[in-house]
């Protein structure tokens, strides 16, 4: 049956310096819009620090095509430094047009355009589901004022889903956790766009931009915030990598680069570290086909896109056994599960794969597979289809 869906999300396509959830959105929508249903995106014109999206103009007849409506943020310096978008004209549309949808699926927790599509959708009697992806529980920065918002309609908004996507166990606990009925949590991973991987990723370019020839190469790619635990990477750096290694950290800065590079001079790293900056579409597939280990020790990972386009690019990983992250590899294979913030122990795991390339690009490769089949935008949409069923049937 073609379903009328609605995604909601303050950040779509191109979107890159607001990390994985942009790209999920993409790529779900795209996969929905292929297997026939008419599929409608309201987003802001979020981009990055600097600049706004541009209008998205898909070519007619084109496949997968999406209707995205794109309402402008009265303010890109709010939405991307304090999380604060203000998208104008959208509460308009909605109480216009929430009736012309069947279901409607709504992407992150605390942010403006989630909580107007929630009152729009439940006045209109349309059911949505909510994915959090790790921004239901209040933490890291900004505390006091996640609980303000929940207090005043973020609680709500999550209470009225008909479904809360839990994208790992690990999240699924944290939902459980903050009283979410068991039965209203549906587990659904997030989808990988094999499409980007269809050719390989260009070798070499990476290294030769930044001058690290055929030294080992340690990377580090994704937003730099506390909660990513970067300073653990580059203790465990300082420790015992080999000195002609280097380490490349690649993100877009949202608050922790002065103190990481302070931390770095402090511990004599010098050149040894490069501080690259937001990569994105190929660069950042080139970057990760380059390193000989990408290492992602972040705190409540509930999923970590990063790590397994790793494994797609044939580069194993370390990560962090604190959540999903540590769930997804340690069932896919490919890489090491290390302790959350423990210096030495990451510093052992990058050594291990060093020692090894070879053997470890092998593991990477056949964990790759695994990753398609499990992972694939096709087949995690047609879950996700299911799943839109299950709650029409169910009302």
């Amino acid at each position: 049956m073609t379903l009328r869906i609605l995604h909601v999300t303050p950040y779509f396509q191109n979107a890159w310096g607001y990390g994985g959830i942009p790209r999920i959105a993409t790529t779900l929508t795209r996969q929905l819009a292929l297997r026939g249903h008419q599929v409608t995106v309201c987003t802001t014109d979020a981009a990055d620090a600097e600049r706004r999206s541009a209008p998205f103009t898909p070519e007619p007849g084109e496949p997968g095509a999406v209707d995205v409506r794109m309402f402008p943020n009265l303010s890109n310096r709010l939405a991307y430094h304090a999380q604060v978008f203000l998208p104008r004209g959208l509460s308009g549309y909605l109480s216009r047009h929430a009736t012309c949808f069947d279901i409607a699926h709504l992407h992150a927790c605390r942010n403006l355009p989630v909580s107007l599509a929630a009152r729009q959708l439940s006045r209109a009697r349309v059911p949505y589901v909510l994915a959090p992806n790790g921004t239901a529980p209040r933490i890291e920065r900004r505390r006091a004022a996640k609980w303000v918002y929940d207090r005043m309609t973020g609680r709500r908004d999550l209470e009225s889903a008909s479904a809360v996507i839990a994208v790992s166990e690990a999240e699924r606990g944290q939902l459980e956790q903050m009283g979410v009925p068991a039965g209203r949590i549906r587990l659904l991973a997030n989808p990988i766009d094999l499409d980007e991987h269809r050719a390989p990723a260009t070798r070499g370019a990476f290294r030769a931009a930044h001058g690290i020839g055929s030294r080992p190469l340690v990377l580090y790619l994704g937003k730099l915030t506390p909660r990513k635990r970067v300073d653990v990477l580059l203790r465990a750096f300082a420790l015992s990598v080999a000195a002609d290694a280097r380490l490349a950290i690649a993100g877009n800065d949202m608050g922790t680069r002065r103190s990481l590079e302070h931390l770095s001079s402090a511990l004599g790293l010098g050149d040894r570290v490069v501080f690259t900056g937001l990569l994105r579409g190929a660069a950042r597939l080139e970057a990760l086909a380059d390193a000989d280990v990408l290492v992602y020790p972040s705190a409540d990972e509930v999923f970590g896109l990063v790590p397994l386009e790793a494994l797609l690019t044939g580069t194993p990983v370390v990560v962090a056994d604190d959540s999903g992250c540590g769930e997804l590899i340690g069932r896919v294979g490919g890489g090491v599960v290390t302790p959350l913030g423990d210096p030495e122990a990451l510093a052992a795991a990058i050594r291990q794969v060093l020692a090894a390339r070879d053997d470890w690009r092998r593991r990477a490769s056949e964990a790759a597979s695994v990753v398609r089949q499990r992972y694939g935008a096709p087949t995690v949409a047609a879950e996700l289809d299911a799943l839109y069923h299950d709650v029409l049937a169910a009302r």
